[in-house]
């Protein structure tokens, strides 16, 4: 008896040293990550405290490669892993992307994709996204693609989601005259909630669909990611809109 106890004892052990080890091994990865992301040529940072002027120029000089012609600059904000943009740069070789979020390990991946498959069209930058206004000049940015942010579902923290009011201020600022947001989610009720929000803070739509694979819409719209392409096997339905900021 007491040796059965002994092994079951053992057996939990081994199972809580797996746990921890693959705990460790995921840590050494992200530290990896982190320590190579500024190493890139087509990754940077930008913090506070950081000169936003500066940044911008960087970005920009990397993406123009020396060239003096103006290119469209396309957004991707809470970008995660960036597959949506380094599918987009690959389509569109004439457009700038800059894939946009706070954790560098989300985005090394398809930087590192992109250099190895000489994809020069794309930058990643991590930094806060309350930094939007100081990175990027007003009337600088073509299009803002938000795709799947979080939807923070408890109403106090309403103030995070990525279509809060707020944020659509910042956006606002650095779009052009011609600009668009664009924005498709799994989440009824935070597309819900963002088309009123949308609506307060005169955008008008363009676009607008609940079933954004069921649609006319046009195919680009209809890129997939990994958590995408779940989302959809799973039979969710993708919702999607298409707004405008209306001049005050």
């Amino acid at each position: 008896m007491f040796i059965g106890c002994g092994i079951s004892v053992n057996i939990t052990i081994v199972k809580e040293y797996d746990k921890f080890k693959d705990l460790i091994i995921s840590r050494k990865r992200k530290k990896y990550k982190f320590a190579n992301f500024d190493d890139y040529k087509n990754c940077f940072s930008h913090r506070r405290e950081d000169d936003g002027v500066e940044t911008h120029q960087r970005v920009f000089d990397y993406l123009s490669h020396g060239e003096d012609q103006e290119k469209p600059v396309v957004l991707e904000i809470a970008a995660g892993n960036a597959q949506f943009s380094l599918q987009m740069a690959r389509k569109y070789p004439d457009t700038h992307f800059i894939a946009i979020d706070i954790k560098s390990d989300r985005l090394y991946t398809s930087a590192k994709a992109a250099l190895e498959e000489g994809v020069e069209n794309i930058a990643f930058l991590r930094t806060h996204l309350n930094e939007l206004g100081n990175v990027f000049k007003s009337n600088s940015i073509e299009t803002i693609w938000l795709t799947f942010p979080d939807p923070y579902p408890k109403k106090r923290s309403a103030k995070h989601r990525l279509t809060h009011v707020s944020f659509l201020r910042q956006y606002r600022n650095i779009l052009n005259e011609t600009s668009e947001l664009k924005f498709k989610t799994d989440n009824l009720d935070l597309f819900l909630w963002s088309l009123e929000q949308l609506v307060n803070d005169r955008w008008h739509f363009l676009e607008l669909s609940f079933d954004l694979h069921d649609s006319n819409l046009k195919d680009d719209y209809k890129i997939t990611t990994y958590y995408e392409q779940r989302y959809v096997a799973r039979g969710e339905k993708i919702k999607y809109v298409t707004a405008k900021p209306v001049e005050a």
